[in-house]
């Protein structure tokens, strides 16, 4: 059973860093000589935030929207970034549109909200100002899930890291594939269940599921 587990998350962590690293290469192509070896955290957020919408599931209401809308609080190194990296690219068969914001009211329609790390007391009044909204927040912060956000990254060991909290991503009409949520580094229940987990599954009882991460 251990054995299972271990090569089970090993392919999971594999597929997704492939992938991590694809993305990194893309965005920074054009200066790779010089930035070979060592990446911004905000280039990486960047990569993680376009990644991200590859294993969440939106409802169907929002499929008439003509753009996937990303808006980012007070974070201008993540839009710039992300905006490179999204150039000529589509999120959900949609064009993505990236956009600064500096107050909550300004949110819009997005389907997904990053605020900034020195944002970090905003995140409550971002998961107001979206609430029964089906938009993905995002935050950087100690305590962001337990804020409101549904991904919340960390620094561990000076790599970017994220964790998962189902019962926000649930509020919010979302569903997180069972990949992502294997390569978190924490994942809050609360009654949610993921894409592809079965209901009576070890991380559908359990209220918090700690696993071991290695995206690089």
């Amino acid at each position: 059973m251990l054995r299972r587990h271990c090569a089970s998350w090993c392919h999971h962590s594999r597929i997704l860093g492939a992938l991590l690293i694809c993305a990194i290469g893309l965005l920074y192509m054009p200066a790779r000589a010089q930035n070979a070896e060592r990446y911004s955290e905000d280039a990486v957020k960047a990569v993680f935030l376009y990644r991200f919408t590859g294993f969440i599931d939106w409802p169907r209401s929002t499929q008439s929207a003509s753009e996937f809308r990303i808006a980012i609080l007070d974070s201008d190194g993540v839009a710039d970034a992300l905006g490179r990296l999204l150039a000529g690219r589509a999120i959900k068969d949609k064009p993505a549109h990236v956009y600064k914001i500096k107050r909550a009211q300004d949110i819009g329609a997005a389907d997904m909200v990053y605020v900034g790390s020195d944002r970090a007391e905003d995140v409550a009044a971002v998961a107001t100002q979206v609430a029964d909204r089906p938009t993905l927040i995002v935050s950087s912060e100690n305590g962001g899930l337990e804020r409101g956000s549904a991904v919340n990254f960390l620094l561990v060991d000076q790599h970017v890291r994220f964790e998962v909290s189902l019962a926000a991503a649930s509020r919010a009409g979302l569903r997180i594939s069972s990949d992502m949520l294997s390569v978190a580094t924490r994942v809050l229940g609360g009654g949610a269940t993921a894409i592809d987990q079965p209901t009576g599954s070890r991380l559908a009882r359990q209220p918090v599921a700690y696993v071991p991460t290695s995206f690089f």
